[in-house]
């Protein structure tokens, strides 16, 4: 029994040596950032939750004076889209012309460069089949004569008692087809064009400008093959390859201002149409700029540069010192939950200009946003991670 008392001021001794004491408690150091996890939701997978949404990062009232926040709400942003362009024919300019049937190339007429009318002569095509087309139009006519002559016979034979009811309507049958084999004979020999026998007249359906002769005299070409290209120089138009994020703020009547490298000075534009499709490897979509002045001395193929007056609808308009590029590929602002916290958010932004960016997508109206300090909010909460 004389034991428990010295043990149990050995225990108190113990407890006196490992404790802290208030004072160093109040002492300790603190952080001006400290960032808290958000734990992930049981309805996603923490694998698949959005990076942005996973940190958020809080500061002490005192650290407030180094950052700027502002409530953003969507306003008229007037801005110039720079895009590479090119000089193209409109759709409507461009014409081929192939080989309906399978044959050899005889006589061509025109040569890269010529000026021809709508319907000229390029060339004759020397075809085997053609001529068994043309020769099946006569023997379809053939049989339409005697499919006539036959139903004739059966109508006065029935009203003298001597034919058949079946005879008479088996008659009318075989004329009914052989009617419909000569119109599809001859509508397939329309489709070849002008020329007797073997021989096809190649024709332009357009006047224009030969630009290319895909075949030489005497080649042997495939039904299909494109054996001529023809344009018309003074149907073209520009066509600029637009970033896919800032497409949104292009609309239709919208000004241009392109400097082509074959002409001394600029000259000016106005949209007349954006494509819905995208070229998906290089991000980009096409818009199609008309001249002002139409008697400007272009030709296809020439390069130029596009700057096109972008006026959409009205948007969420940021301070570059507001948006954060990482990893050449995520666009990401910091956006007040509170008093004081902030997190991340992943937007889409447009091109800016005079430093102002729209922003596109990631934004509502109302949010609070770190508009300066942003990179400093960003590298504090990067040490912390």
């Amino acid at each position: 029994m004389s034991h428990y008392p010295l043990l149990f001021i050995s225990v108190l001794l113990l407890n006196g040596c490992t404790a802290p004491s208030n004072g160093e408690a109040e002492h300790k150091p603190s952080s001006a950032v400290s960032i808290d996890r958000v734990k992930p939701s049981l309805a996603e997978p923490a694998g698949l939750q959005d990076n942005s949404k996973q940190n958020a990062i809080s500061i002490p009232m005192e650290s407030r004076s180094y950052i700027t926040v502002a409530a953003v709400s969507p306003q008229t942003f007037a801005a110039t889209v720079s895009a590479p362009a090119r000089v193209e024919f409109r759709a409507k300019a461009l014409s081929t012309v192939g080989a309906v049937v399978a044959g050899r190339l005889g006589k061509i007429t025109v040569q890269v460069g010529d000026r021809v009318k709508a319907g000229a002569a390029l060339a004759t095509l020397e075809s085997a089949e053609a001529a068994q087309m043309r020769a099946d139009v006569a023997r379809a006519k053939a049989e339409v004569q005697r499919a006539e002559d036959r139903a004739k016979r059966q109508a006065p034979m029935k009203r003298s008692g001597v034919g058949l009811e079946i005879e008479r309507a088996e008659a009318d049958v075989q004329l009914w087809q052989a009617r419909a084999d000569y119109e599809r004979s001859v509508q397939a020999v329309r489709l070849l064009g002008d020329g007797v026998g073997q021989s096809v007249v190649l024709r332009t359906p357009i006047a224009g400008v030969v630009l290319r002769i895909n075949a030489s005299m005497g080649a042997a070409v495939d039904a299909g093959a494109v054996l001529f290209e023809l344009g018309e120089p003074g149907a073209l138009w520009i066509v600029a390859d637009v970033f896919d994020n800032d497409l949104a703020l292009i609309e239709k009547g919208a000004k241009a201002t392109l400097q082509i490298s074959a002409l001394p000075g600029p000259v000016t534009g106005r949209v007349a149409a954006v494509s819905a499709a995208m070229q998906s490897d290089l991000r980009r979509g096409a818009v199609y700029i008309e001249l002002d002045n139409t008697h400007v001395n272009l030709k296809p193929g020439m390069f130029a540069s596009a700057s096109i007056a972008a006026a959409g609808p009205r948007r969420i308009v940021l301070p570059t010192t507001a948006v954060l590029i990482k990893d050449k590929k995520q666009t990401v602002v910091y956006v007040e939950t509170a008093d004081g916290r902030f997190e991340p958010r992943n937007v889409t932004i447009g091109q800016g200009r005079d430093g102002w960016a729209p922003v596109l997508e990631g934004l509502g109206d109302g949010e609070r946003v770190v508009t300066s300090g942003a990179l400093l909010l960003d590298s504090q909460a990067a040490m912390l991670l």
